[in-house]
């Protein structure tokens, strides 16, 4: 299967699954995908109003994966609605980081922090196209907690800068719990009451991290 099988409303199927995926959105070699639910007769995030009610995870895989071992069904474009909703467009990755960490105290504002960055040798990174996100940061033990809302200071994007203190923001309180990741990085997850979610990691997602270990336990990596 080709690349260019990979877009947004592209229908695939696993070997190992009969239910088929449907892609939602693709960026920096992850695809975000939902999957039919036979049960229902219809995929899983069909229903946009329901959908804007709660807290929606996508499943993702590295694109990698999906060339090498899903099968080409068809196509299902995103409807405007969906579009509007999934927001395809949005980075999966926004201020990827090794040589940062969250920190216990977050800095007193976007340019202290961007200040901080610089001289760390840091990268300046991507801008999130959004007014507001849902940021989930992660506890001691690596658990997700309770999303919280921000919300851009020009009302219309964030800058990378800008996201990454609000998040550290948000997270510093659990750093001072023994929250800890080697690096800092934010990652979409899915949508949280109709608004894009992100959730707080290291340098690297959790899904890397994941391909990461099973590669050393299996000798490969």
């Amino acid at each position: 299967m080709g690349p260019a099988r990979i877009a947004a409303g592209a229908v695939l199927r696993w070997p190992h699954d009969d239910r088929p995926l449907r892609v939602i959105a693709h960026d920096s070699g992850v695809v975000m995908y939902d999957t039919w639910w036979p049960h229902l007769g219809r995929w899983g995030l069909a229903d946009l109003g329901e959908v804007k009610k709660r807290r929606v995870s996508y499943y993702v895989a590295t694109a990698s994966a999906l060339r090498e071992k899903a099968a080409y069904v068809r196509s299902e474009p995103l409807t405007k609605d969906e579009v509007a909703l999934h927001r395809p467009d949005l980075p999966f990755a926004v201020g990827q980081c090794e040589v940062l960490s969250w920190p216990a105290e977050a800095p007193e504002s976007t340019e202290a922090l961007a200040r901080r960055r610089r001289a760390a040798g840091g990268p300046e990174g991507e801008a999130l196209g959004v007014s507001e996100a849902y940021l989930l940061p992660f506890g001691p033990k690596g658990r997700e907690r309770a999303g919280v809302r921000v919300e851009a200071d020009n009302g219309t994007s964030f800058s990378c800068d800008e996201l990454v203190w609000k998040a550290a923001v948000v997270q510093a309180p659990l750093v001072r719990a023994g929250a800890s990741v080697p690096g800092i990085g934010i990652y979409r997850s899915g949508v949280y009451r109709g608004i894009p979610a992100y959730y707080l990691w290291g340098a690297q997602s959790r899904l890397h991290d994941q391909i990461a270990s099973q590669a050393a336990r299996s000798g490969t990596g």
